[in-house]
């Protein structure tokens, strides 16, 4: 066995600005600030977020809003404490030394510690399933050390002077065990340790619940605290006994009977007490009983039927919480039973009751508010299925879907059912916590919900995510995450909530300062997501000794090769610079002017992401989309918002990919142009070639087609783009194989084959602005129209018919050979006819007929006559002149019709078409829809383009995107939003405040602002 030790593989941490590779995870400036490794997790921390990743499986667990600003320093400290579901982050920079405490997976931190002393540490602390932070400085010389205890369970008390522990025996702590429960430090200089295992932390705390002494010291940390009620059935669900409820069952006869046997012969109302885990308080469950005797009689087998499974046996009357001297609360519930209803109850851990009614279908967990001495309902659910244990294997509870709400109407307590829902709802909008892991399911199925008692929380849950960001943006900016989450539903269903996000989020500072510094260009995206990948690595260097060789070889492939690639690209680099003109100037431009810029945050979070679970092979035709694929639309890209999401998007991977496949569907036109073009100068050896790159070329574009018309076969063939590229591949290849198997193909074949990839080639043109905003008024103003012009094509079709029937010759079959003088409409009688004249040009008797063609008359068949009649809407009438006016009936109505139709269609309905068409273009002629087309294509890509994996990048699809705006351009836009109404300012009066601020906007154009 050799000694050496080898590294087998190794993985890098990149963020999405820069990539880091090598051995060791190194720092990138502004990115990542701080890295911390435990036993089995991996932490960093960026400006804004803190990363949790799985040291085993290098899986991201969780991000978490830090609430501040870390900054780059060289000497910063990153310190990360776990325990239970308590995290402490500590973070010290040049600027920075604060305490985040979070709870796990709850996104935004429960308290912010700001620190004076840069040397203090922290240890958790636990007793009885109550979590303590003790914090404490290691202070200098004749300096006071300040030892301060914190409780994390409940947030609303008080932190406590710990100090008196040691003060007493002079003892200056330096460590503590939380394991040990030793504290190791100095007394007098001399290294000692004190055995604290006799000390109950919680005991402490609760004893030194009055003192006044911490009043200060809460102020210069800046601490504020509310109080609320915290409901910890759902952040933190005991999932085990909730398990173990659903694994027992008895029906109500046998609960009434093994219960309430010695109570319920004598009365109607029968009790049972469950005593809370600590036997401070108890539960008391109160049923009503109202039909005993039939109760008696199911014993019996042939009266096992004498009820109803319908009829009214009971009802869970009253739920109520007794301390041990008094009654405290009670809560009516009023919740029918029959004999075939399945009841059943368990104390949880934090002593909430939970309830299991009618046939494992429903669970309700209530809970005793100590604080507003009151019983909430915090939790409920049903499933018509049953619900099961695997239903509670996940991290967090079940929540009740549309379809079962709708299922609730149809029981005897549809009543109680839906108050409890709402009860239940409005605790998890009352609670920060639960709302974070709950809101986007609840929100979506609140939606999706047709009961108008439930949809009204949409409104609050909207207005709690968005007060809850006004507040803390830093801290609670991820709660948008709730209302993006289910952005496409609510366009669908409720509209008026996306103009007020746009309203409301308008514009959002990152930081309350000017870059003056700045070395972005305008409008540059970013954002400070990190994330691990594998990568591999061979040092054996006899390996790379041997393939020096082959390596020489490849390089040299790859040098004549990216030289035939470049001058394959060189038209779209030129392109590329021609119509991205401004970007390129600044970069130019960028050392010798630095501009004044400030950051933004785009509001919509987590709105690229994709499920983190995923199948690659269904992801082959059935991709899951994400909610920026689903909400293409114009009102989402009529900000600064949606914009510099679709630039970071295009800079990301947006535009290798499109180049990519324009340089792909160039191969395939030229292969076709050139193989098609009729010359003999290419022999046919040549042409087969050709034609068979086009195949191969014209199939792989086919595929990506296929796989968009299974993904979703209606939307594919309402976009006139996909019809464009399948029209274009189709038809080539189609051609191609036709060529290679006959020798030969019609030349209107490969006329039309050609025209629509030239057509193609000119659609390439639509993500540059420079050709976009035409694109999108060309096709927007088509949709407009599109009513008009059927209106339109189907009076023509009308005119076409009238003109048929009334000018057709009566031999419809051989018109051209049949002369017949008694026929008005027969060619050979509307030919024009010559006289032939002597040398004194006199008139001889015979006359000369010229011979007809199918122009003399056009209305011998239906589609010639619509022919005739477009020509005449044209201006053409050669197809309406061999009639001459004669006292006719058939010519009085010709001339009626030809005179309808010139002023109905070629005066009044063509003015008319114009007039609309400025409309449409004046409607048209916004920038928005230009980046719904790119957004379009960008979501193509994704979709169909990037792999499984590659969609799950958090470099590329991360959850905030931030971007750079020159000040200068930003006072413009803000200006031109203000007088267009767009900038409201009661829509967070603050931020806007500020940005005005910070602009220095004039206060005549602010006093314009609605």
């Amino acid at each position: 066995m050799s000694n050496e030790l080898s590294l087998m593989s190794s993985y890098e941490l990149s963020s999405c600005n820069k990539l880091i590779t090598g051995k060791l995870i190194d720092y990138i400036k502004k990115v990542i600030n701080g890295v911390f490794i435990d036993d089995d997790n991996i932490w960093v921390i960026s400006s804004h977020y803190l990363f949790h990743w799985d040291l085993e499986t290098f899986q991201l667990k969780f991000s978490y809003s830090l609430g501040f600003t870390a900054k780059y320093y060289e000497h910063g400290k990153l310190t990360v404490l776990t325990k239970g579901n308590s995290i402490a982050v500590k973070y010290m920079d040049y600027e920075i030394n604060e305490i985040a405490i979070f709870l796990k997976d709850v996104h935004f931190p429960i308290r912010n510690i700001q620190l004076k002393d840069t040397d203090t540490k922290i240890e958790f602390c636990e007793v009885q399933n109550n979590d303590y932070l003790l914090a404490f400085n290691l202070p200098r010389k004749d300096e006071k050390q300040n030892i301060i205890l914190y409780n994390i369970t409940d947030i609303n008390a008080q932190p406590k002077d710990a100090s008196m522990i040691f003060n007493e025996k002079k003892f200056i702590l330096y460590e503590y065990n939380s394991e040990s429960k030793k504290a190791f430090g100095l007394v007098d200089g001399k290294f000692s340790y004190i055995n604290l295992v006799d000390l109950n932390w919680h005991e402490f705390f609760e004893s030194h619940k009055e003192d006044d002494d911490l009043v200060g010291w809460n102020d210069y940390l800046c601490q504020t605290f509310k109080k609320y009620y915290y409901n910890d059935t759902l952040a933190f669900p005991d999932m085990e006994n909730i398990r173990s409820l659903l694994s027992e069952s008895k029906n109500m006869k046998e609960v009434v009977r093994s219960l309430f046997s010695h109570e319920y012969k004598n009365k109607n109302i029968a009790t049972k007490d469950i005593n809370f885990n600590n036997q401070k308080y108890k539960w008391r469950i109160e049923l009503k009983i109202d039909k005993l005797d039939e109760l008696d009689e199911l014993d019996e087998l042939d009266k096992l039927d004498k009820l109803d499974e319908l009829d009214e046996l009971g009802k869970l009357d009253k739920l109520s919480v007794y301390s041990d001297k008094e009654f405290l609360c009670s809560k009516d519930l009023g919740i029918k039973f029959t004999k075939f209803t399945r009841l059943n109850w368990k104390i949880l851990n934090n002593n909430a009751l939970a309830l299991r009614l009618d046939y494992n279908g429903f669970i309700i967990i209530y809970e005793y508010d100590i604080h507003n001495k009151c019983i909430k309902t915090q939790y409920f659910v049903y499933k018509r299925k049953m619900l099961n244990i695997k239903d509670f294997s996940g991290p967090i509870l079940p929540m009740i879907v549309a379809t079962e709400i709708a299922d609730l109407d149809t029981y005897i307590n549809r009543k109680q059912y839906f108050t409890q829902l709402s009860e239940s709802i409005i605790s998890i909008i009352e609670d920060e916590r639960c709302l974070a892991k709950y809101g986007p399911t609840l929100l979506l199925n609140l939606i999706k919900s047709t009961d108008s008692e439930l949809t009204r929380h949409i409104e609050d849950i909207y207005n709690k995510c968005i007060n809850l960001v006004k507040e803390d943006p830093k801290r609670n900016m991820k709660f948008l995450n709730i209302i993006t989450s289910s952005m496409n539903d609510l366009y669908k269903k409720y509209p008026d909530y996306i103009t007020k996000f746009n309203s409301e989020m308008f514009m959002i500072l990152d930081d309350e300062r000017i870059h003056s510094d700045g070395d972005h260009s305008h409008f540059y995206t970013l954002s400070d997501e990190v994330e691990i990948r594998k990568i591999y690595e061979d040092t054996t260097i006899n390996y790379v000794i041997g393939n020096i060789k082959i390596l020489i070889k490849i390089l040299i492939i790859l040098i004549i090769l990216f030289l035939t690639i470049l001058i394959l690209l060189l038209p779209f680099i030129i392109i590329y610079i021609i119509f991205s003109r401004t970007e390129f100037l600044d970069f130019l431009k960028h050392e010798r002017q630095r501009k004044q810029q400030i950051v933004l945050i785009t509001p919509y979070i987590d709105y690229s992401r994709y499920p983190s679970e995923y199948s690659s092979w269904k992801e082959i035709f059935y991709p899951q989309s994400s909610v920026f694929v689903n909400t293409c639309k114009k009102e989402f890209y009529l900000n600064w918002n949606g914009e510099a999401i679709i630039n970071f998007k295009w800079k990301k991977f947006g535009r290798i990919y499109y180049f990519t496949i324009w340089l792909i569907f160039m191969v395939f036109l030229v292969c076709f142009t050139i193989a098609s073009y009729p010359t003999n100068s290419i022999t046919r050896k040549v042409r087969i070639n050709l034609y068979r790159t086009t195949i191969a070329f014209g199939f792989f574009h086919l595929i990506f087609e296929l796989r968009q018309f299974i993904w979703n076969p209606k939307k594919y063939f309402l976009s006139i783009w996909n019809l464009f590229d399948l029209s274009a591949y189709l038809s080539a290849t189609i051609a191609s194989i036709c060529w290679i198997k006959y020798g030969d193909i019609p030349y209107w074949a490969l006329s039309i084959s050609c025209l629509l990839l030239d057509l193609k080639f000119l659609l390439f043109f639509r993500v540059f602005e420079y050709f976009g905003v035409y694109f999108a008024i060309i096709f927007g103003v088509a949709k407009r129209v599109f009513s008009f012009l059927v209106v339109l094509a189907i009076i023509i079709l009308s005119f076409a018919h009238a003109f048929f029937l009334l000018l057709h010759p009566e031999n419809l079959l051989d018109s051209l050979n049949a002369q017949n003088p008694n026929d008005l409409n027969n060619p050979w009688t509307l030919s024009n006819t010559y006289n032939q004249v002597d040398e004194n040009g006199n008139i001889l008797n015979e006359t000369l007929i010229q011979v007809p063609s199918e122009n003399t008359n056009l209305f011998y068949s239906y589609p010639t006559s619509l022919l005739a009649t477009y020509l005449f809407l044209t201006g053409n009438q050669n197809s309406l002149s061999p009639w001459a006016p004669k006292p006719t009936t058939e010519n009085t109505i010709l001339f009626i019709l030809m005179a309808v139709f010139s002023f109905l269609i070629v005066i009044y309905l063509m003015n008319l078409f114009i007039g609309l068409l400025n409309m449409a273009i004046e409607k048209d002629n916004d920038r928005a829809l230009y980046l719904v087309q790119k957004a379009e294509v960008i979501a193509e890509i994704e979709l169909f383009y990037l792999l499984p994996h590659q969609r799950r990048w958090r470099s590329w699809f991360p959850e905030v995107i931030y971007y750079y705006v020159d000040v200068e351009k930003t006072r413009i836009y803000i200006k031109k939003a203000i007088k267009k109404g767009k900038w409201n300012m009661d829509d967070w009066p603050e931020m806007k405040h500020k940005i005005l601020k910070l602009l220095s906007i004039d206060d005549a154009i602010i006093n314009l602002a609605v």
